[in-house]
């Protein structure tokens, strides 16, 4: 049998270098022959080594940042064995992985799964076959390629994830957070520490709408994504508004395992599209003025008139009174009252009271009934551009309605007869009512402007507008039809667009449906449609949900 001086000789001869990084391998062995040879091939192969004598050296240089890649370890060793050091290695902290190669001068079944369950990669027996442990160190360097191969990879894809602005939130099979990337905790100001292993409603994160975890258990149940936008929640005591987009993750097999939320925070963006709303209720409030001070200073000027027809009619009733009281006066008891009836007669005549007494009752109720109108616009006009509550509040839908119908009037009212068929027992809808006052005027105003395009200005002629209201199972249904020239097929996939208008420069700004759908759909979860038929027409639907969501 050769020698171990001449195998390793041979083996030198024929070792070629370690392609790739140079790594360190540690030989433990409290004995001196066994650590000098196997020292020895290791360095002849191209390895650093590093050789102790005992488990507690051992632990010491593997305890080093970074510490050898590979450890080969006696399995009985002074103060330390070789199993004790793979367990420890393996339940701390180690910054690198170490792949161990127990050596026994045992062999046997029972000390090969001893070594592996102790945290063992492979296992060597003595004596030492060269041959052997070359092949061991080979398939070593083989799995710690793959294995930094994957932290790698796990270390960019942690970049990347940590590098994208947006939120990326990683759940469990049973919706617990399993990963928080930056933008997660820049956006909620909670790290990872705060939030793993918890659901999204017991996370720390201040919620102001209830129960988002819903959500991600719908998403993990039925496969479909789900999308919420505009959510409320507070950080640091400031109000943000954050909306996340919820996947189910499948794994290998297709079976769920887990979500990916991925999220941003919009609070600008709803900034901007309420200052959008406001901009746009001001732009209508101004649209609408002249006809609104048309509306007013038509009942005015009849009450006007009625005053003006009251003082000059009491000029004339005080100097009836004045006349008849002077008859009286002159008339001494008992005396015959004929010869003042000539004075009186005159009177009666000049005050015309025949004519009063008719035309004062009527002038006193149209007074009454201008007055009333001007009240009613005011309040209406009030109402429409009061800003109301950021929250859903429960609202009366078809009083709503009847609000923005009186402030419209000067768009329609010379074009059209408006018809309400209101469903009296509605319920009180969950409603931001100042947002669904501006798309119903937004829709009415379209409405009045399609039946002008087909009855002309000016003309006399008039169309209809047709509003209805009623309940459909847990929803409530508005619908507004006219009597306009319809909508060409070829633009109805556009009607909703930004920007997006039929209309000669300077008539529209073609937002007024973009932002109903807006307010239907983002505001109130509800849903928008229409109906439309050339030559007969166009009807819009409005659906409100009557839960809040």
């Amino acid at each position: 049998m050769p020698s171990v001086d001449f195998q390793v000789a041979r083996l030198e001869k024929s070792a070629s270098p370690v392609v790739g990084q140079k790594r360190t391998v540690l030989i433990a062995d409290d004995d001196n022959i066994f650590r000098t040879v196997a020292a020895s091939l290791v360095a002849s192969w191209g390895y650093d080594c590093v050789s102790v004598a005992d488990g507690a050296a051992a632990l010491q240089v593997l305890e080093r940042d970074p510490p050898p890649t590979i450890a080969i370890v006696d399995w009985l060793m002074p103060q330390v064995t070789g199993t004790e050091i793979c367990r420890h290695i393996r339940s701390s902290s180690c910054p690198r992985y170490v792949y161990f190669i127990l050596v026994s001068a045992r062999d046997g079944r029972e000390d090969s799964i001893e070594g592996l369950r102790s945290g063992a990669d492979s296992y060597i027996s003595k004596p030492l076959d060269a041959e052997e442990l070359r092949t061991k160190l080979e398939v070593a360097n083989r799995i710690l390629f793959m294995e930094e191969s994957l932290r790698d990879l796990h270390a960019e894809t942690e970049f990347f994830i940590n590098s994208v602005p947006s939120v990326l939130i990683g759940t469990d099979a049973q919706g617990r957070i399993t990963r928080w990337n930056h933008g997660a905790q820049e956006v909620f100001a909670l790290s990872i520490s705060d939030v793993q292993g918890r659901t999204l409603d017991d996370c720390g994160i201040s919620w102001t709408r209830p129960h988002i975890q819903p959500y991600v258990q719908q998403a993990l149940e039925t496969g479909q994504k789900c999308r919420l936008d505009d959510l409320p929640v507070l950080v640091a005591a400031q109000q943000r508004v954050v909306a996340l987009n919820i996947h189910p993750l499948r794994s290998h097999v297709g079976e769920i395992a887990g979500t990916l939320i991925i999220g941003a925070d919009v609070t600008e963006k709803s900034l901007l599209e309420e200052q959008l709303r406001q901009a746009q209720k001001l732009e209508a409030i101004g649209q609408l003025a002249a006809g609104i001070a048309h509306e007013i200073n038509t009942p005015v000027q009849f009450v006007s008139d009625n005053v003006s027809f009251f003082k000059d009619s009491w000029a004339s009733l005080a100097q009836f009174i004045a006349n008849a009281r002077s008859l009286r006066a002159a008339l001494p008891p008992g005396t015959t009252v004929a010869p003042g009836l000539a004075a009186f007669d005159a009177s009666v005549e000049q005050l015309d009271l025949d004519y009063l007494l008719r035309e004062i009752p009527q002038a006193i109720s149209q007074t009454q009934d201008g007055l009333q109108r001007v009240s009613k616009i005011v309040r209406a006009m009030k109402e429409f551009s009061h800003q109301g509550s950021p929250q859903k509040e429960p609202a009366d839908i078809n009083r709503a309605i009847e609000t923005t119908i009186t402030v419209a009037r000067n768009e329609w009212k010379y074009v059209a007869e408006v018809e309400t068929q209101f469903d009296t027992s509605l319920p009180l809808v969950p409603c931001l009512v100042s947002q669904f006052n501006q798309a119903v005027l937004n829709i009415i105003i379209n409405a009045a402007h399609a039946i002008a395009e087909v009855v002309g200005e000016g003309t006399g002629a008039k169309g209809r507008i047709v509003i209805r209201t009623r309940r459909d199972k847990d929803a409530v249904e508005i619908s507004i039809s006219d009597t306009g020239k319809g909508i060409p097929e070829s633009i109805r996939s556009r009607l909703f667009e930004p920007f997006f208008t039929t209309k000669e420069v300077g008539k529209g700004t073609g937002q007024g449906l973009t932002l109903a759908y807006s307010i239907v759909t983002k505001d109130h979860k509800g849903q928008i449609w229409f109906d439309s038929e050339l030559g007969r027409g166009t009807t819009f639907f409005i659906r409100l949900p009557l839960k809040i969501e």
